[in-house]
């Protein structure tokens, strides 16, 4: 008995996945070591200012994506969720480089915040592109592809890798490594421009034909 597996997948979400996947392996890199480099590297840092930089991140990111996305989702068109989305991929890009730049606590909370505002425009954006652009009858499928590949596997990938450079030659080729890795990713993304719609469907009830009247003359 032969069994036949047939993955298809639309290039849309094709382009949205492999995105994920290598901007994921690229944060994955320095994000388990990422508290030993604050203490190691910023004068003073403790483990209560790798917590606070963390909770700034997910302050600023809270505050900004749910009304980014809701403000997204009353627009007309694809346009729109395009720019939000190259807007995070470009923090993204920079955040690596400039960790190699801090040298106070205050630093690395505003950089925090600054990436909590960038993910919050990249993932609000991505959501809504990947949720229109899955494949009817396979949404199950394709969104266990974002979580496992794009997030999970990924993830795995990119600590593993990031342990064994980081022994071998010390954070700066990890966040070199990273913000290479996020630079040309992001141009995948301009391959799913010419796939955006550039307008939103709009759900209408079905349609029942209003009947005529019986003594309506023809």
């Amino acid at each position: 008995m032969r069994i036949h597996i047939n993955i298809t997948v639309n290039r849309a979400v094709k382009i949205l996945l492999l995105y994920l996947f290598f901007v994921v392996v690229s944060g994955g890199l320095f994000a388990p070591i990422f508290a030993v480099f604050v203490t190691d590297f910023i004068p003073g840092a403790t483990l209560k200012t790798v917590g606070f930089a963390l909770g700034f991140y997910a302050i600023a990111k809270s505050v900004l994506q749910i009304p980014l996305a809701r403000f997204l989702d009353k627009r007309k068109g694809e346009r729109d969720d395009f720019y939000a989305l190259m807007a995070g991929a470009s923090v993204a890009v920079i955040y690596p480089f400039a960790l190699l730049a801090i040298s106070k606590a205050w630093h690395l909370y505003f950089l925090e915040a600054f990436v909590g505002f960038g993910d919050a425009a990249l993932m609000s954006a991505y959501y809504s592109l990947f949720a229109r652009h899955v494949d009817k009858g396979a949404e199950g499928f394709e969104w266990s592809l974002f979580s496992v590949g794009g997030l999970t596997i990924s993830s795995a990938i990119g600590g593993a890798i990031g342990g064994v450079l980081g022994d071998l030659f010390g954070f700066r080729l990890l966040f070199l490594t990273s913000g290479i890795i996020n630079f040309f990713v992001m141009f995948i993304l301009f391959y799913i421009y010419p796939l955006l719609d550039g307008t939103r469907p709009v759900s209408l009830p079905p349609f029942t034909p209003i009947p005529k009247s019986p003594t309506t003359k023809h």
